[in-house]
């Protein structure tokens, strides 16, 4: 009790300290800062676990998640500091051991997990040799990490690979799985993997591309968007590719728009309690883990470490390539631009000379022209010695919290709530009238309660009961829609609901008015044929996690579900893709963030 009470203080501590919220826009984050935004994540996370540090955490909480949302925290822990991964490479190497693995991007995210924890085991080679470009884009990037981390690939040579990746750049100068127009995440995470190659010209010239792009997506906030919706995850890749570049995300003018910085944009998604939110809201996984190991790119760049993915504990050792293009990557990039004068960092140490554990840090932050300073004990900081992303998230923003601005009543919830809390009185009740009153009985009902009470939280099932209207029976024209499921068909059943011919709702007439959009439409098959849909998007901003019960990542890191308007995928949210007569609406479900959908 004392550990779970410790760990609680400690968020409140990095709560009530306010780094991100007392920041001026116009002042740069000083190193102390984004380390204490680093710490308030891992104290957040760690207090979700009852662990009461870095490591205690690594030891526990992310052994019971290793193979599910695990992966790029421990990257992130190993790459930001000096741990003992060994429990969490046996947690993994074990669920590898019981699971089958279809997607090649996880297995490739698996591998690079192993590494970061520094093991030799063969999973890595193997995978190095079997799964690299298995899934189109993304298996070509994630390869490319591996490999450069000094492994061999019998599918592909280093050089290989670059070639390969460069070819899927787009004219606009950015990459994308799908479409003709660069993806903000997707060139982003090309970018990353490029990094330690801008020795080669035609690398240099392609990157120079991809960040000419990127700053003419960044938003006036700082942000970018994804699916055309301003958010963490798509912000936080973008902090990583420039950090991994040796450009700096504060003060480079190209990546500083109306006075907001690409850490004024990510960091305005946190929450006080230190976790992240995808859109606004609540604490989302996704933006947590993704903001987590962007940090820790950027505080690479500033001690003048290598890119996040080249990683310092590979049993590898990494092929040093000539840099003909000039400069060290990180203090003298050939890629930063300095534009005019920017504020200094008001930060007591330099940036070779890093805290350790023992240390307290203190936070100044700068607003209305008051200084605010906290000290806090660095409780949960490594001792300093010193991907993705889950693709997963990167690409599709998948994992989104559930947020009171839903679509959907959600009314049922608190009747389920208090029936979930009732039936657990009622079981304590039993327990004590037999006289089986060990501790351990009445602590395994709360847990199982507690578990339920999140599940129903942290869900948005809507189906035709949820709501009270009518459907409306005459609109102003008509549109089509279908759901399906067939890219799984042949892959183990996740679930009872998934049809034998992958088909959730065939192809269905729908009557639309003006202005209405796909998501609209979507709900009235919610309404008329009971289809069950998990909305965890913000207001306007709707993100579907699962339709019919099967969910993102069921099916690999890359999976979730996509929809196309007459064949072509919008580049714009559900909800912002506004219908005409006629459109053939689909909604499919891909384990590749679309390229099984060609």
């Amino acid at each position: 009790m004392k550990t779970k009470l410790f760990a609680l203080l400690l968020c409140l501590i990095f709560a009530v300290s306010g780094v991100a919220a007392a920041h001026a826009d116009s002042v740069p984050y000083t190193v102390a800062q984004v380390e204490s935004l680093c710490d308030g994540i891992v104290a957040f996370k760690a207090a979700e676990s009852g662990d009461y540090s870095a490591q205690a955490w690594l030891d526990d909480g992310l052994c019971d998640a290793a193979g599910s949302t695990a992966e790029f925290y421990v990257i992130g822990l190993s790459q930001w500091g000096d741990f003992d991964c060994g429990a969490y490479e046996k947690a993994l190497l074990s669920y590898l051991d019981t699971h089958e693995v279809y997607s090649a991007s996880s297995r490739l995210k698996y591998a690079l997990a192993l590494s970061a924890a520094g093991s030799t085991n063969r999973y890595i080679t193997d995978t190095a040799d079997e799964a690299i470009g298995g899934m189109g884009l993304m298996s070509l990037i994630f390869g490319l990490h591996l490999l450069n981390n000094g492994y061999e690939s019998r599918l592909y040579s280093t050089d290989g690979l670059v070639s390969e990746i460069l070819s899927w750049q787009l004219s606009d100068g950015g990459w994308a799985v799908i479409g003709s127009n660069g993806d903000v995440d997707v060139t982003a995470m090309a970018l990353q993997a490029l990094a330690p190659h801008t020795y080669r010209s035609d690398v240099w010239n392609a990157v120079n591309a991809g960040v000419d792009l990127l700053s003419r997506l960044q938003q006036d906030s700082g942000a970018f968007k994804g699916m055309g919706v301003e958010n963490c995850e798509s912000t936080a890749q973008v902090l990583t590719a420039l950090s991994d570049l040796g450009i700096d995300a504060q003060r480079d003018g190209r990546f500083v728009k109306n006075g907001h910085s690409v850490l004024d944009g990510m960091l305005q998604y946190r929450n006080s309690d230190g976790s992240f939110s995808h859109v606004g809201g609540g604490f989302n996984e996704s933006a947590t883990v993704q903001a987590f190991y962007s940090l820790v790119a950027y505080l690479r760049f500033q001690y003048g470490q290598g890119p996040l993915y080249v990683l310092d504990h590979a049993a590898h050792s990494i092929p040093e390539a000539p840099h003909e293009n000039g400069g060290d990557q990180k203090h003298d990039s050939p890629f930063s631009q300095e534009n005019g004068d920017y504020p200094q960092e008001q930060n007591s140490q330099s940036p070779s000379a890093k805290p350790n554990a023992t240390q307290s840090a203190t936070v100044s932050a700068t607003q209305a022209g008051e200084t605010v300073a906290s000290t806090q004990p660095a409780t949960v900081k490594p001792t300093y010695g010193g991907f993705q992303p889950a693709a997963t998230a990167d690409q599709e923003k998948v994992g989104r919290s559930a947020t009171p601005d839903q679509a959907g009543s959600g009314g049922y919830k608190l009747y389920a709530v208090i029936g979930i809390i009732s039936a657990g009185g009622v079981a304590c009740l039993v327990l004590f009238l037999l006289k089986k009153r060990n501790k351990k009985n009445f602590i395994a009902v709360a847990v199982l309660a507690a578990a339920g009470v999140l599940f129903i939280l942290l869900t948005n099932f809507q189906s035709a009961e949820s709501y009270h209207e009518d459907v409306k029976e005459d609109g102003d024209f008509t549109v089509t829609m279908t759901i399906r499921c067939d890219t799984i068909l042949g892959m183990e059943k996740k679930n009872r609901h998934i049809p034998d011919d992958g088909v959730i709702l065939e192809e269905t007439a729908f009557s639309v008015s003006e202005g209405e959009t796909v998501f609209d439409v979507l709900i009235d098959a919610v309404k008329l044929y009971g289809v069950p849909v998990d909305n965890r998007g913000a207001q306007g901003a709707a993100y579907i996690a699962a339709i019919n019960y099967l969910y993102e990542f069921d099916y690999g890191d890359l999976s979730g579900w996509m929809y196309r308007v007459n064949g072509r995928f919008p580049d714009v949210g559900c909800q912002s893709c506004f219908l005409s007569p006629g459109d053939k609406i689909e909604w499919l479900y891909t384990t590749d963030i679309g390229h099984d959908l060609d």
